[in-house]
């Protein structure tokens, strides 16, 4: 046998589940689901216990066993007594890739669309959120009588859309939310959906898009094009992200209700 050549245990040790452990913990990160992972005891199986409201299936092991049979994943399933979670266990590089693709890919490329639309708006001065899934987004525009809004449609090059409306009044606010509807849906080529929820006594008015994924994509693309009013906004987001400011902190389960990430012991 060449001296170089791999003995069998070291092999099979290369196509372990825990030889790629690193890149299911990458994943589980990007896709911000909430779980965690620990090497088995016989240091090359990987255990996910799954706590994420993402999971595409109910917190039981016959409905897991069901789903892993359907995505085409080699893994077992067990129930955890101690955090009541079902455990799926990972022998093999090749399941952990599957189960990658299968259950946190989705999320991975949703948020990095949603990113992009966040950080695009936040480059034009203005404030959003995103409720994202898995096939659509919400975004999310939050100011006294749609001053967001407006702004957005200025960008898509209809800065006059509010000119002859009473923004103070519901009326006005909710002829603006179908102006703005029909220019999104012009300015992307096909049509999105759009509500406003009316201004109370502690909160603005708040106008939802819902669109698709690759809408999402269109309108970054459109904003994209657009002048930016004040360039340092970029630069001082791009520097954030540079030195590392908001760098993520690993959950813990019981520390952050609300967040949806994974930990790694």
């Amino acid at each position: 046998m060449n001296a170089n050549s791999p003995t069998a245990p070291e092999s099979a040790t290369a196509a372990s589940a825990a030889s790629v452990k690193q890149q299911l913990e990458d994943a589980l990160t990007a896709a911000d689901f909430v779980a965690t992972l620990e090497t088995a005891d016989d240091d090359t199986a990987l255990n996910l216990t799954v706590y994420s409201s993402k999971c595409p299936f109910d917190n039981t092991v016959e409905a897991a066993a069901v789903w892993l049979l359907d995505a085409s994943i080699d893994a077992t399933v067990a129930w955890d007594e101690e955090t009541f979670r079902v455990v799926l266990t990972l022998a093999t590089a090749a399941s952990v890739r599957t189960l990658i693709a299968a259950l946190l890919q989705p999320w991975m490329t949703a948020r990095t669309t949603a990113q992009q639309l966040e950080d695009i708006l936040s480059d034009h001065g203005l404030d959003s959120t995103l409720g994202v899934g898995t096939a659509s987004l919400n975004l999310h525009l939050a100011d006294d009588e749609l001053g967001s809004a407006v702004t957005l449609a200025r960008l898509l090059g209809a800065p006059d859309v509010a000119e002859d409306l009473q923004l103070h009044r519901r009326r006005g606010v909710r002829r603006l939310t179908k102006r703005i509807e029909w220019l999104i849906t012009g300015a992307i080529g096909s049509p999105v959906s759009a509500k406003v929820e009316p201004a109370c006594e502690h909160e603005a008015d708040r106008l939802t898009i819902e669109m698709s994924l690759e809408q999402a994509r269109r309108l970054t693309k459109r904003l994209t094009a657009a002048q930016v009013a004040d360039p340092s906004a970029r630069l001082q987001r791009l520097l954030t992200r540079t030195v590392g400011i908001g760098a993520y902190v690993a959950w813990k389960p019981g520390e952050a209700p609300g967040s949806d990430r994974s930990r790694s012991p």
